[in-house]
């Protein structure tokens, strides 16, 4: 071969090694942008969406209460609309006196079917700005900044705060007060036949009897399953409610929260009576010639609410929040025998502690009635806020 044949040749060996060299840099390249991780969101930024985009759920709802060594177990066909006071629950199995309750958001109803009877109560506004139960879950997910499903993490910090227990189970505790609070997260595990991710709020304090399991849809993010468990003086409590059978978006209208008592009905009207609200306890106790009362509470609760009833019930009242918990101090001229499910002394009288969907503490001092009212706050808080009240004159 001459020697321009074999220039010619190297020229097309170089040529084909310069292809494959640049052919090998784009697998490679290609190679790397296939393997590279892209960058991930963390899990639950976008709950308190999700949450609220939820227009409807229908769901089997399960409630086991242990409180000591009694259990109470109800189950319910429930419709509702997350985010709302709209719901409908119907009792196929436990021990409940009521067994229908049917919300609109504005009027409760409660059915006695055995009995005939069905009781109306109107419903408070829920306060502007409140959180939901999807920011709550927000904020425990943006605390751990999780971005697989099946990593472990954990965070802490006194911004944290547990979920309220289910409305309707029974008086559930609030974290312990001033505690910071720590929220684990172990991964997923199954509801019926849907994935949930696992959290669990706990305080910081070794001894704190608190520990609170939530179990969250993972494209949803309702709470499936919500354990709480604690101890009310020396006590231990338990609530747990599981949904199952639960179906999204099932086109729910307004007729699912609409109730008509039947024709033979027995109809009790729970009617408020008037009540003008002021910003302040000190604009109330300006404004009427009934004393109010100055309780001491938790330092993370704020005051938001003051209030005078008049009509055929005269009273005053009083309203504290903090992140999961409401505290009411009412003061009216109504008394009562203590009833309720344990009796405690406040101020040298016998007070009535109840359980429920709030727990309170009742009392009556003179002509007057004091109760201390709670939701998602313990028993025994209550007892030592009754206490702070006591009996103080009953005029200004």
């Amino acid at each position: 071969m001459s020697a321009s044949g074999r220039l010619a040749d190297r020229g097309n060996v170089t040529t084909i090694v310069v292809v494959a060299a640049v052919a090998a840099v784009a697998v490679a390249g290609a190679l790397w942008l296939v393997a590279a991780p892209a960058a991930s969101e963390p899990v639950g930024a976008d709950a308190a969406e999700r949450y609220a985009s939820v227009e409807g759920v229908t769901a089997t709802a399960t409630t086991v209460v242990e409180r000591g060594d009694r259990t109470r177990r109800t189950v319910a066909e429930v419709a509702l609309r997350p985010g709302t006071d709209q719901r409908r629950e119907r009792v196929v199995d436990g021990d409940e006196r009521y067994e229908l309750t049917v919300s609109n958001g504005s009027t409760m109803w409660l059915y006695d079917g055995d009995a005939g009877r069905a009781k109306r109560i109107p419903l408070s506004q829920t306060p502007d700005g409140e959180a939901t139960r999807g920011d709550r879950v927000e904020r425990l997910f943006a605390a751990l900044d999780v971005t697989r499903a099946d990593d472990t993490a954990s965070a802490s910090g006194p911004e944290l705060a547990p979920l309220p227990v289910v409305p309707g189970t029974v008086g559930g505790p609030d974290a312990p007060a001033n505690r910071s609070l720590g929220v684990e997260y172990d991964g997923t595990a199954t509801v019926g036949d849907r994935e949930a991710y696992v959290l669990r709020v706990t305080p910081e304090a070794e001894n704190a009897a608190y520990e609170q399991t939530l179990l969250v849809d993972t494209r949803h993010f309702f709470v499936l399953e919500q354990r709480t468990e604690w101890v009310d003086d020396g006590t231990p409590v338990s609530v747990r409610t599981t949904y199952t059978n639960v179906t999204f978006d099932p086109g729910l209208d307004d007729e699912a929260f609409a109730f008509d008592p039947p024709a033979d009905a027995t109809v009790e009207h729970v009617d408020p009576p008037t009540q003008t609200a002021y910003g302040t306890a000190a604009k109330l106790r300006a404004a009427t010639d009934v004393s109010v009362p100055s309780p001491e509470l938790p330092a993370s609760f704020r005051p938001t609410y003051a209030s005078e009833t008049t009509g055929e019930v005269h009273g005053v009242g009083l309203r504290y929040v903090n992140e999961t918990g409401r505290v009411t101090v009412a003061k009216y001229n109504r008394t009562f025998p203590a009833d309720g499910d344990r009796t405690v002394s406040v101020g040298g009288h016998e007070a009535a502690v109840t359980y429920g969907p709030t727990a309170s503490v009742s009392w009556n001092c003179d002509r007057y009635r004091y109760t201390v009212r709670g939701q998602n706050v313990p028993a025994s808080v209550l007892v030592e806020v009754a206490r702070s009240v006591a009996c103080e004159p009953s005029a200004a």
